[in-house]
């Protein structure tokens, strides 16, 4: 059973100080493995240490031990959670003494990094999954983190999808657009500072880090939505600019075509 919780006085641990990595299983089954650093922030040794599972609509919740006894579960399988939209994680530090758990520290919205995968990409603000799209290409999942999805048909598409210039620039700035859409038009999000652990505030303050880039209008008015569309494709262009993806293209093209 799960203990109602709670959450006054937690403490916010850093998402660079733990690393989830996925293992796919037989049968198409995934695991996963934990590592985390939970030095210097004078948690009670005999706190419970847990890691949860989730997605839109599945949840798994694995024991990890206590903080002065790390213990990693015999089964990490993720039999509970489904697969699509790409699954999150959080970790959280419990203090159990009491009747209702006392939560001490949480990482969340961990993104979990496949088996080939570097370090450098953990946390990214895209990342991507590799599943059976069928005859599409690529596909913006945006249930809860924007993750992009490449069919796993295509040889060699993550490689494409790193290097390749026409692919830069015929996918990235439509991703953009769309995530960014999603944030300051249908959510209403404008604000670049508002929260470290949102993925709205993030994509915010990457788009207003682009040169010439301001953060989105936030004064309700009847012209909001279109002074936001605007400020979208201003973005985007920006964006194109600074990548050069249109000469990027060009020059792709033309060494496939010889």
């Amino acid at each position: 059973m799960i203990r109602r919780m709670n959450y006054t006085g937690r403490r916010n641990i850093a998402r660079s100080r733990v690393t989830i990595r996925l293992i796919p299983g037989a049968e198409g089954e995934t695991s996963f493995a934990a590592e985390y650093d939970l030095s210097g922030f004078k948690l009670p040794p005999a706190a419970r240490v847990y890691v949860e599972a989730y997605n839109t609509d599945s949840y798994m919740r694995f024991d990890f031990g206590t903080v002065g006894e790390p213990r990693v579960p015999s089964d990490t399988r993720l039999v509970e959670v489904t697969s699509r939209p790409l699954p999150k994680f959080r970790l959280k530090v419990v203090d159990e003494t009491n009747r209702h758990g006392l939560l001490l520290g949480v990482a969340d919205k961990l993104i979990p990094l496949r088996p080939d995968e570097d370090l450098e990409k953990k946390q990214s603000l895209l990342p991507v999954d590799f599943v059976d799209l069928g005859e599409r290409v690529w596909r913006l999942e945006l249930s809860d983190w924007p993750v992009l999805e490449l069919n796993k048909r295509i040889e060699s598409i993550a490689e494409a999808a790193r290097a390749s210039g026409s692919f830069l620039g015929l996918l990235y700035p439509e991703v953009l657009r769309q995530v960014l859409r999603e944030i300051v038009v249908t959510q209403g999000d404008t604000d670049p500072s508002a929260d470290d652990g949102d993925w709205t505030t993030l994509w915010l303050r990457y788009a207003c880090q682009l040169p010439g880039v301001e953060p989105p209008p936030a004064e309700a008015s009847p012209d909001a939505v279109v002074l936001r569309e605007d400020w979208v494709e201003n973005t985007v262009q920006a964006f194109c600019r600074a990548r050069e993806t249109r000469r990027r293209t060009e020059v792709a093209v033309a060494k496939e075509l010889g």
